[in-house]
């Protein structure tokens, strides 16, 4: 009954008009446009696919995080949590008509897929698009994200090979360094960060996390309800574009698909001083629940851009006028990233599907 609520609460059906002024034309877009984006091959291209989806591309080659086009409708999502049966009506799958409507064929050849945890609206299109789409990618996430798809038939065959479980022993924090993992082109490589999620609801003085739990063994089929997505094993990630041959950072980018109960989530201090952050991709649902987030991470990062993502409604298809998600206090949220944000840094809240282009160290 609790979880049921919980879906409620996300409805999505909130309206409102968007914050004074962050939508409007008049506010400065992070990034850059035309000649001041230098060389083609010096831009790093980050394309908000919608939630926590994000399309990274340099030189060619691509890296994804949790692409999630499915969105199901209230309705079938907490229906899919009444035991009707695998065979219902109401099981949750893939809507396989929009993922080939909004990922873009340049994801194809993604070497590599980030997911921070394992809830059904990061998880759900993961197995479609590594089969269908971006067939030579690898998937990266915690143990319980790698037991969850191991259900895909396709993904199990070969022993499961693409799907790569990152322990939390290997995982960094604000005083542990983790060793960076490079995806098969070495052309990316990014660090795993111990993270938490924010709860999904607080009513009467109690918080609720929808989902939780981790899985210990694989499973002999994909879930096909809402609950049975479980959060696993939450990680943010420090994420760095490569040069060319080298292991030299030419942009890095944190990425979280969760807010996380600071110090979680952030990275560690002798990284951050070797190298800023260029761009920092912050979630805002369920924010709204935690203290200090996101400015005590915006002061951390000190980030040059900030892009504010998972703002939009689960519920809602990709086809129709975009609604915020009800599970955070927009108001309040611009609030906290004004106040964490470095002197000169932007940012920006990008629609779906919005491409936005960076000058690397190159240029």
């Amino acid at each position: 009954m609790v979880g049921l609520l919980c879906v409620a609460v996300l409805g999505g059906c909130w309206t409102m008009p968007p914050p004074s002024g962050q939508m409007e034309h008049t506010v400065p877009r992070i990034g850059c446009t035309g000649d001041a984006c230098g060389r083609a091959e010096n831009q790093v291209e980050v394309t908000y696919l919608g939630i926590s989806g994000i399309l990274i591309r340099y030189r060619g080659a691509a890296l994804l995080t949790a692409p999630f086009f499915s969105k199901p409708v209230l309705k079938r999502v907490a229906l899919s949590m009444i035991p009707l049966g695998r065979t219902s009506s109401f099981r949750l799958t893939p809507d396989t008509g929009l993922i080939e409507r909004f990922l873009p064929a340049t994801a194809d050849n993604a070497s590599g897929i980030l997911v921070g945890h394992g809830h059904y609206d990061h998880l759900l299109d993961v197995a479609y698009i590594a089969n269908h789409r971006a067939k030579s990618a690898r998937i990266y996430g915690g143990p319980s994200i790698r037991h969850t798809l191991m259900g895909d038939s396709a993904l199990r065959a070969g022993g499961g090979s693409r799907l790569i479980a990152i322990p939390i022993s290997k995982a960094g924090t604000r005083e542990h360094v983790a060793e960076w993992i490079y995806t098969e082109d070495r052309k990316f490589r990014f660090m795993p960060l111990v993270a938490t999620h924010a709860p999904t609801i607080k009513l009467l003085g109690q918080s609720y996390l929808f989902a939780s739990g981790r899985l210990s063994k694989d499973l002999k089929a994909l879930p096909v309800s809402a609950a049975e997505w479980k959060l696993g094993e939450p990680y943010a990630y420090l994420i760095d574009v490569l040069l060319p041959g080298d292991t030299t950072p030419d942009f890095r980018i944190y990425y979280q698909d969760a807010p996380s109960s600071p110090p979680h989530g952030f990275p560690p201090r002798v990284t951050l001083e070797g190298r800023g952050v260029d761009l920092a991709i912050i979630c805002a649902a369920t924010s709204t629940y935690l203290t200090g987030v996101p400015d005590s991470l915006l002061k951390i990062l000190a980030p040059r851009n900030v892009m504010v993502t998972h703002w939009e409604s689960l519920f809602r298809r990709g086809t129709l006028s975009i609604q915020f998600n009800a599970a955070w206090n927009v108001d309040d949220f611009i609030e906290r990233v004004t106040r964490g944000l470095p002197p000169g840094s932007r940012w920006a809240m990008p629609v779906p599907q919005t491409v936005m282009r960076f000058v690397t160290s190159a240029n």
